[in-house]
């Protein structure tokens, strides 16, 4: 089972690993981690808001493909929360990105920041949300 603090430092640890690459001006030659990497922090990301918002049990896992479509996502999400449409539907765009950057041929560099983006979107809903630092 992994705590709050774990989900926390996961996201901290993809977002340094997104802006090393940001700085080193890989983001087309890293795309694919960048897709794999953009998805788990959005999954620790809401994984942890749900912690820290009490709506889930401390065993509950949340899995990036359940973000497949939007009716799959309210399946496995059939509990209220805060921001709940919001959330989803970045999420959905989220797991998107992940498809489009992680298989296939090279994409463009404005799908990749689009990915980016997004994930950043998430991180600072949860922020405003929640009054920390993520």
């Amino acid at each position: 089972m992994t705590s709050p603090e774990e989900h926390k430092n996961n996201v901290k640890q993809y977002l340094e690993d997104i802006n090393e690459k940001i700085r080193a001006g890989q983001l087309l030659e890293r795309q694919k981690i960048i897709g794999f990497t953009a998805s788990e922090s959005a999954t620790n990301l809401i994984e942890y808001f749900f912690h820290r918002k009490n709506v889930v049990s401390p065993g509950f896992r949340l899995n990036h493909s359940y973000f497949a479509s939007e009716q799959k996502a309210k399946r496995y999400l059939d509990f209220e929360f805060p921001h709940k449409a919001e959330i989803i539907g970045l999420m959905v765009n989220q797991e998107k990105f992940r498809d489009i950057l992680c298989y296939g041929k090279q994409k463009d560099i404005q799908q990749v920041m689009e990915a980016i983006n997004n994930l950043m979107k998430i991180k600072e809903l949860v922020k405003s949300d929640l009054g920390e630092e993520i």
